[in-house]
């Protein structure tokens, strides 16, 4: 009798899970940010919403250092997509400028869809497309950028992200790009699988162009983890360093740690 119980509740639960998905907040569903630059293609669930907080100290090559935030929010508006809205405050050193005051950053806001979910050897598609304003100190123009987005299951548990950017800049000084390409190839593999689901292993490297028209490429490099602290959230933590490779340009690593929760 007690066994059937416990079979009935449990049973009960997962049905109720099933049917509100919004309840939860997956380790395994990855958003650019959280920690790394890259995004998976899966959306958020249709109704659910979600914060993202995240924090990071700022070490570029020759400069002092800074920090930088992220926030954002995510609701899933339709099926198979999202809404985003971010902010992104920073202060101190940046390895892009030389002002070192507290910048509110610019307000973002995209849209988040997924075409179809991975079935045999055909990997998931997605597109997603931010438009920010220039809310932040001395910022100038539109910046609108479009990520293509596919994700496939390799071996039983790794799964690869291909993330294809085209940034672009409406307002650009004469010696800077107003066209910034970017590719990124992000890694993820739960940790303890199949006797626990409750931590991913993130791991990425990519390039993109340098702002500069003079400059060289951008490499992206970084490693992080996601642990799931409750039903509704989780907490991350990563490791992310962009090396340059042109003349006048600076590297800069982060050291970034994060807290999302979905309601």
């Amino acid at each position: 009798m007690k066994l059937n119980r416990i079979l009935f509740w449990g049973a009960l639960a997962l049905t109720v899970l099933a049917v509100n998905p919004s309840l939860a907040v997956d380790h395994n569903n990855l958003d650019a940010g959280r920690p790394l630059s890259f995004d998976d293609a899966e959306s958020i669930a249709y109704r659910e919403q979600s914060i993202e907080f995240g924090a990071g100290l700022n070490l570029p090559s020759n400069r002092s250092v800074g920090g930088s935030f992220e926030i954002e929010y995510l609701y899933g508006f339709a099926l198979n997509s999202h809404l985003v809205i971010g902010l992104d405050p920073s202060v101190g050193g940046k390895a892009d400028t030389d002002d070192t005051r507290l910048d509110v950053g610019n307000l973002s806001v995209g849209v988040f869809h997924n075409f179809n979910r991975e079935y045999n050897n055909v990997p998931a598609f997605a597109i997603r497309g931010d438009v920010g304003l220039p809310t932040g100190r001395d910022a100038r123009g539109v910046d609108i950028r479009l990520r293509g987005i596919a994700s496939k299951t390799v071996g039983q548990y790794d799964r690869l992200h291909l993330n294809l950017d085209l940034n672009v800049k409406t307002d650009v000084d004469s010696e800077e790009r107003s066209v910034i390409p970017g590719l990124i190839l992000g890694y993820s593999r739960p940790l303890g699988y199949p006797k626990r689901f409750d931590k991913t292993f993130l791991a990425e490297m990519g390039v993109r162009a340098s702002q500069d028209s003079a400059g060289g490429a951008i490499l992206i490099t970084g490693v992080g983890i996601r642990q799931q602290v409750s039903l509704r959230s989780v907490l991350d933590f990563g490791i992310e360093g962009d090396i340059a490779t042109g003349a006048g340009e600076r590297s800069e690593l982060r050291l970034k740690v994060g807290y999302s929760f979905g309601f």
